[in-house]
């Protein structure tokens, strides 16, 4: 039996059903938190569900789906999302990749620095968006005391106009999740030898050419990931901007996940709200796949 299984390459059948156990406790809560309920979103995207939630209603098959995506408010929410998404996804990724850079410097404090660096990532969402609109508050924030110091004439009431409500919902959702991005790189950026710096050096190399050609290849995989989470979080991000601006003024800050919130919560439209979050999933899903494979191709050229 063990001579078999070594030529097949597969465990004994009695190790394979002690690993079933061990990860099964871990499959049951994804099945219960997960799976279970990505499917009873997709069955009530295909349904006339009544706005008491009691039973299903009349199936209406595509329906749904094609009243969304026939809809004005869908694709202006459509386009705030990849406004959002794009701002987010580059800002996280090379804020976090300069706070790595900077932090595997040696220099007095670095312990402290990198232990700071924890903390906006440590603070949950939510709270991240309580705190910057304090911060933006057009009467008593933080940001209009600092511009007041550096000269401006009067307060603005940044999150209430439509120029600025979402450079500044961006920029709340960066400063943690570039905080993320940054642990990660910098714990990439521990691996990577020094040797190869210095010899990159000795044969007259930059810094600029040794970042290029000897950081970011060895980065790439951490890079992925982190792209990856980006592109998520971005598509999903819900908390901040409901904190802050609840998709006001206006539409402006409309995210898809605040228009599936107002579908399912406000107006009670459980079919419709459903078909946006899978189609929003199926959105995000298809992003991180493509940045995976965007990443991967690059790599093998």
């Amino acid at each position: 039996m063990a001579a078999a299984s070594h030529l097949t390459g597969l465990p004994p059948k009695a190790d394979r059903a002690f690993g079933l156990k061990l990860v099964a406790p871990a499959l049951i809560l994804l099945v219960v938190l997960l799976a279970f309920p990505t499917a009873l979103t997709v069955v009530y995207s295909l349904y006339d569900v009544p706005a008491s939630g009691a039973s299903l209603g009349p199936f209406v098959g595509i329906e749904n789906y094609t009243i969304v995506l026939s809809s004005p408010v869908f694709w202006r929410s459509v386009t705030v999302t990849l406004t959002f998404a794009v701002g987010f996804v580059v800002l996280s990724t090379l804020i976090g990749l300069a706070m790595a850079m900077l932090l595997n410097q040696r220099f007095i404090g670095r312990g402290l620095a990198r232990a700071l660096l924890i903390i906006p990532w440590a603070t949950p969402w939510l709270v991240i968006g309580i705190l910057w609109k304090w911060f933006a508050d057009g009467s008593v924030g933080g940001l209009n005391a600092v511009l007041m110091l550096l000269g401006a004439s009067s307060y603005h009431d940044f999150l209430s106009d439509p120029n600025t409500a979402m450079p500044i919902t961006v920029l709340a959702a960066v400063w943690r999740q570039a905080s993320f991005a940054g642990i990660l790189l910098l714990a990439g950026l521990q691996t990577l030898p020094e040797e190869l710096h210095e010899a990159a050096a000795l044969d007259g190399a930059n810094a600029w050419q040794r970042f290029v050609h000897i950081t970011l290849p060895w980065l790439n995989p951490v890079l992925i990931t982190v792209t990856v989470f980006n592109v998520i979080y971005a598509f999903l991000q819900f908390d901040v901007v409901f904190a802050m601006t609840q998709g006001g003024p206006g539409d402006t800050t409309q995210v898809l996940s605040i228009l599936i919130y107002r579908q399912l919560f406000v107006n009670t439209n459980i079919g419709l709200g459903s078909a946006i979050a899978v189609i929003l999933g199926v959105v995000a899903l298809i992003g991180g796949l493509t940045i995976v494979r965007l990443f991967y191709r690059r790599e093998a050229i």
